[in-house]
């Protein structure tokens, strides 16, 4: 639980009045407010104005001290509801908007432009729906890219214009990512094309960006995509579960795989989401990224699962969505752990210690999350089922994106065109035959 405490520093009179906000162990943030008071009537035991007569502001001041308190907590909680980044710039803000305290920020610096390109994502028209804004997901990504700028700012002891933004900033960026905040080297290419496009977005508005901003590319590594196949699948659904939370958690798995959504849109559907139309049972949604209607037909392994839970899925494990989501990854790891899938194979996950994806060789149940329900079921049904209609399903908008997306190997695929002559050689064979009947 979040919590708020007054102090100040020194003897000098009026001094400045402290506040201190701490979240959890990595938030811990300590800033000035605008308030002052004389040390004298300042309590440094429990952070209150003293109960002294001859002081005949206390109860204002407290009073202003109270309400400070209580706006803070409300924004964190909002804050937090909303996805967003606590940090000492969030509690800067939060100070300057209780204070009516605005400082005009040259928006020539990229970090003051960050701010500004995601303040206009709520305004931005989504290419796809025409709606307006941009998902959560997107505010959140920008956000966390726009720290990532301050904290190498903080590391070079140097405040970057937009023109600065140059091939050389570039390197030294990338550099910073992989070497001092460790990240992957697909995080750390993707972050170069959020820079891009910041940079871009300013060059649009009018700021000078620099003449080798076009240049600068970010880039993405191949690596194995990880996905449960039909008989993997199998083990799952037929693997004895004692713990109930295992065996809700195995059922959302298996509607996953065969409903091919990702886990924000899987966790939340409810009974409400089944249509039918004639003889046909279907569940429809709005994706939360997309924000695209889509229409599923409901798979008989799916039926299976709803009819044994009397028409409902299962119950979901907290009314907070990234909640859910976070125990949904933990158990579906337990529940494959179970179904024994062990295979030893190459991909990536988050070191438990460090907090950081590392690539390596692990057993295949340590590679499982939420997002495996989405990538198997458009990998299984890719080539049995038109291309176009699966896409309509995941949500993606083309198909190199999609052909990108699935976990068919170089092998796959010459195993599946092997398949598809031996299917044309029947052909011609029985076409041969019945021309020699003739």
């Amino acid at each position: 639980m979040a919590t708020i405490k007054f102090s100040i520093r020194g003897n000098n009179n009026p001094t400045k009045i402290y506040i201190r906000f701490v979240a959890n162990r990595e938030t811990d943030i300590k800033l000035a407010t605008p308030l002052v008071v004389n040390p004298t009537y300042f309590n440094p035991s429990n952070g209150k104005i003293r109960k002294i007569s001859q002081f005949a502001e206390r109860d204002s001041l407290q009073n202003q001290l109270d309400t400070l308190e209580y706006y803070i907590i409300n924004k964190y909680n909002e804050g937090t509801t909303k996805g967003d980044i606590i940090n000492k710039d969030w509690l800067t803000d939060c100070l300057n908007l209780h204070f009516n305290k605005f400082e005009k920020k040259d928006a020539n610096f990229l970090l003051n432009y960050c701010d500004i390109y995601i303040e206009k994502l709520g305004l931005k028209t989504n290419d796809r729906t025409g709606e307006l804004g941009t998902s959560k997901t997107t505010i959140t990504k920008y956000k966390t890219i726009k720290l990532k700028i301050q904290g190498f700012q903080e590391y070079k002891r140097h405040k970057y214009k937009l023109s600065e933004v140059d091939l050389k900033y570039r390197n030294d960026f990338l550099k910073y990512l992989l070497e001092v905040e460790k990240l992957s080297r697909n995080t750390a290419g993707r972050y170069i094309k959020f820079l891009k496009t910041i940079c871009l977005d300013a060059q649009k508005s009018g700021y000078t960006v620099s003449p080798q901003l076009q240049q600068i590319k970010g880039f993405s590594v191949q690596i194995d995509k990880t996905y449960l196949n039909w008989e993997e699948l199998a083990k799952i659904e037929d693997v004895d579960l004692k713990e109930p939370h295992l065996q809700d958690a195995r059922d959302w798995l298996l509607i996953g795989c065969y409903i091919g959504q990702r886990a924000g849109d899987l966790l939340q559907l409810t009974s409400q989401n089944i249509k039918q139309i004639g003889n046909l049972d279907f569940i429809e949604l709005i994706q939360q990224k997309t924000k695209k209607r889509v229409s599923i037909l409901i798979h008989n392994k799916v039926k299976d699962i709803l009819n044994k839970r009397d028409g409902n899925f299962p119950p979901i494990y907290s009314q907070n969505i990234d909640s859910s989501k976070t125990k949904f990854n933990l158990y579906i790891k337990d529940v494959c752990k179970e179904a024994k899938l062990d295979e030893i194979i190459s991909g990536a996950r988050i070191n438990p210690d460090t907090s950081r994806k590392e690539n390596g060789d692990f057993p295949k149940w340590e590679l499982v999350t939420s997002h495996i329900c989405r990538r198997s079921f458009a990998t299984n049904y890719y080539g049995d089922i038109p291309t176009g209609l699966l896409m309509n399903v995941t949500g993606h908008s083309t198909e190199k994106e999609f052909l990108n997306y699935i976990g068919k190997t170089a092998i796959d695929y010459a195993q599946q065109m092997a398949m598809y002559w031996n299917i044309q050689s029947q052909k011609q064979e029985k076409e041969s035959v019945l021309r020699i009947a003739k």
